[in-house]
């Protein structure tokens, strides 16, 4: 009989939790429908064959009435099924192709067994692990999965690639010290070209000076078909501390608002960083109307699926005031203490494409503060003011301005909070 089992076992194995690639279950689909109906023609010819053989040879040896000669028929073809019962050409077929899947389609694909071995409490608290192992810290955890979210143009991608060029050479990045154990890096590129990035790391390299042979372990895939399956295959010869994936969008072909393919999606690449020790980091974009929202984790493009994976998520803001400024926003970290989560950490976006911190943060409140803005709140409060001195209740002052009492209200505690950030943030 055909290995019902075996053909189960495989797809549910590598096409869910491996490859995860439509063509590669339609191709072999297809090819085992071609398999299963060749071999279907070979089994009718045969049985066609021995029944046509069958009635002529009985008759001639026995010379019986057409009775009996139709009971030996009957007999001879139990005997002919009882045969290709054990014997099957089907059977034989699929057995032939299922070795052929085993021996040159699986290895082909680089599909590997990647099961996570379980492991129980009295282990873990053993273990002598105090605190989780940073790749980069305080900041970057070392294994998992984390997100770097922005609007266009704010300089995503050289802050990954000037990650990565940290991660190899051992250098600081951001003044936070790196701690790489393999000192290697591979960055799959979706947007830009070979020729791209070759100009791109040329221009950073003018700040950090390094030779050639330096970014050896920085390797570039901007070949995307079966991704996975090629970043199993590339760690499993030659481990890093680091994958970037730039960007998210490109390499998953579902919609972007179902959470549960989401999730599903990247639980194969949070299976893939557990497997092999290593930070795989997503370039995503936010939505259109975040730019004038302050740092959010609800501001990355698509469903909630996509954060609630994440374990840290970074939004690179432009300052509302100054063109080379950027605010690096921790806007989810679940290794992180909640000081890390309120304040940015202020960047000057250098001419060659490069981050210097330059010490200082902004609460998240006021990085979307424009100078006209904070004019008009401090203008309107210092109206009300005024007419609060003239002995006026909310009611009236709202009735002078042209608001409602409420209104009256909420611009007075909206000043009141502004200064109070601004005291906090100078502190």
């Amino acid at each position: 009989m055909i290995d019902k089992t075996f053909i189960y076992r495989y797809f549910c194995t590598v096409e869910f939790n491996i490859i995860n690639s439509a063509s590669a279950l339609a191709f072999l689909l297809i090819l085992i429908f071609t398999e299963m109906k060749k071999a279907e023609k070979s089994a009718k010819t045969i049985t066609s064959k021995t029944n046509k053989n069958a009635n002529p040879q009985v008759s001639k040896k026995t010379n019986k009435t057409n009775k009996e000669v139709t009971d030996e028929v009957k007999a001879t073809s139990v005997k002919v099924e009882s045969k290709n019962a054990q014997f099957s050409p089907i059977a034989e077929e699929f057995e032939k192709f299922k070795k052929r899947i085993e021996s040159e389609i699986v290895p082909s694909l680089g599909i590997e067994d990647c099961e996570i071995p379980n492991v129980n409490g009295m282990e873990l608290l053993g273990d002598g692990i105090d605190e989780i192992p940073k790749l980069i810290d305080p900041i970057f955890h070392r294994v998992g999965l984390a997100s770097l979210i922005g609007s266009s143009d704010t300089g995503k991608s050289a802050m990954l690639r000037e990650l990565c060029v940290c991660v190899v050479t051992g250098r600081d990045f951001l003044g936070w010290k790196v701690e790489p154990i393999h000192k290697r890096a591979y960055y799959v590129s979706t947007e830009d070209d070979k020729m791209a990035i070759s100009y791109l790391l040329k221009k950073q390299n003018e700040v950090y000076g390094l030779k050639p042979e330096d970014l050896e372990n920085l390797v570039y895939i901007f070949e995307t078909d079966n991704l996975l399956a090629r970043l199993h295959n590339e760690l499993s010869q030659k481990p890093a501390d680091i994958v970037i994936i730039d960007t998210f969008t490109d390499i998953f072909n579902g919609q972007l608002y179902e959470t549960n393919r989401v999730r599903s999606f990247l639980n194969d690449y949070s299976q893939l960083a557990q497997k092999y020790g290593c930070l795989v980091i997503f370039l995503h974009h936010t939505n259109k109307r975040s730019d004038n929202l302050e740092p959010s984790k609800h501001n990355a493009l698509g469903s909630q699926g996509f954060e609630a994976k994440m374990r840290l998520m970074i939004e690179l803001k432009s300052d509302t005031q100054i063109n080379n400024k950027k605010h690096f926003c921790i806007v989810k970290g679940n290794y992180l203490s909640h000081q890390f989560k309120t304040h940015s950490f202020e960047l000057q976006f250098t001419e060659n494409l490069t981050f210097t911190n330059l010490n200082t943060r902004t609460h998240y409140d006021l990085i979307t503060q424009n100078k006209e803005r904070r004019e008009t709140i401090e203008y309107e409060y210092n109206e009300i003011t005024k007419l609060k001195e003239q002995g006026l209740t909310h009611e009236e002052i709202g009735n002078e301005m042209g608001i409602s009492k409420s209104s009256v209200s909420k611009k007075i505690s909206r000043y009141n909070k502004l200064i109070a950030l601004e005291n906090s943030n100078n502190k």
